[in-house]
């Protein structure tokens, strides 16, 4: 935790401008992993940087977090660090829920889950005073369009108090009464043809791991799906989370990427494993060392960084949050902001 927080405390100072964070209760790996309450974290590294923004990448209101409690949660993040805090929404994975004594459910189920979230998130930070009679207000320049189920499900009454009755969750009578000061900005996880359509329905933007290559069927589809909502696609957000390993040393670089390798089991976000012990071993049995290379950018030079960078702009990407998993953040960081900022600045 307090090498994070180093870390974004020189991001910050060299030159970066936003940092995501990650939203688990297990890690994706067992040897020398860490494990902390992303939240608190979120808090902390904001207490101790000057201007830099965070959005969660990406929490998920599948079972553990009650979407009211995200609502409360980012709006008291918000009124602390006004302007600075996003919310990244997301349908999960089974290591976040199942050691908590949840089910996991198909992914048909957890998407409708987080659509309800989604809207009970909008209805409690959007609620205002107004008029008994009136169901949900919406705000289409602000991205929020109801839907016929929340047309029949959610109400707010004349001092802002929300009910929204949906299949899996309920609210009666919620407020919040520390709202944010700031519109929150939520953005949406997709990887797959439904989670996008919902993106472009609800949210400010999308959120992928797609290579640049991988990603133009997609957000093609995004933006078909915002105009049939009546929405302008160039006004979301395109985002993607870009991973590069890097040191002089090719080798070290490539073996500190090592921690990754169970997020490339294949099919493993609509797995039912949640034993990151396990998820160790079957990734050191089925993830191939070429597989990392192809998944994640193992590098000894800075600069190969601008190239892959540009691909996922041409692809259409309004924003790339750089994962790196380097042996050595800091010389990452340094040679970075010396090196690819200054770059894209210039552009």
């Amino acid at each position: 935790m307090h090498r994070l927080l180093d870390f974004v405390v020189e991001a910050e100072r060299g030159g970066f401008t936003s940092t995501m964070t990650s939203d688990h209760f297990h890690p994706w790996w067992h040897d020398n992993a860490y494990g902390n309450f992303t939240w608190v974290w979120l808090a902390t590294a904001a207490e101790r940087t000057k201007k830099m923004k965070f959005v969660t990448g990406v929490t998920s209101p599948v079972y553990r977090y009650h979407p009211a409690i995200i609502a409360q949660s980012f709006a008291s993040l918000d009124t602390l660090y006004p302007g600075r805090i996003a919310l990244g929404l997301g349908t999960g994975e089974a290591l976040n829920e199942l050691p908590l004594g949840f089910s996991w459910p198909s992914g048909g189920v957890r998407l409708e889950r987080t659509r309800e979230a989604l809207e009970i998130i909008r209805s409690l930070w959007q609620s205002k005073e107004g008029d008994d009679e009136k169901e949900e207000k919406t705000n289409g320049a602000q991205g929020f369009h109801k839907s016929k189920t929340t047309e029949k499900h959610i109400k707010i009454d004349r001092d802002g108090f929300v009910t929204y009755y949906g299949k899996y969750y309920k609210i009666r009578k919620a407020k919040l009464y520390t709202p944010p000061v700031e519109r929150i900005p939520l953005y949406f996880a997709t990887a797959a043809k439904n989670s996008a359509k919902v993106a472009a329905e609800y949210s400010d933007g999308l959120v992928t791991f797609l290579k640049a290559e991988e990603a133009e069927p997609l957000l093609s589809l995004f933006d078909k799906a915002a105009e049939a909502k009546g929405r302008n696609p160039s006004s979301l957000e395109k985002i993607v989370e870009y991973k590069v390993s890097y040191d002089e040393d090719y080798e070290k670089a490539f073996q500190s990427s090592m921690f990754w390798r169970a997020t490339m089991i294949k099919n493993v976000f609509n797995s039912k494993i949640a034993d990151p012990r396990e998820l160790e071993e079957k990734a050191n049995r089925e993830v191939s060392d070429e597989t990392i290379k192809k998944s994640i950018q193992i590098t000894s030079s800075i600069e190969d960084c601008i190239k892959s960078i540009e691909a996922y702009v041409k692809a259409g990407f309004t924003r790339v949050y750089v994962h790196s998993t380097s042996p050595d953040e800091i010389n990452f960081i340094n040679n970075f902001c010396q090196k690819i900022i200054p770059y894209f600045a210039k552009r």
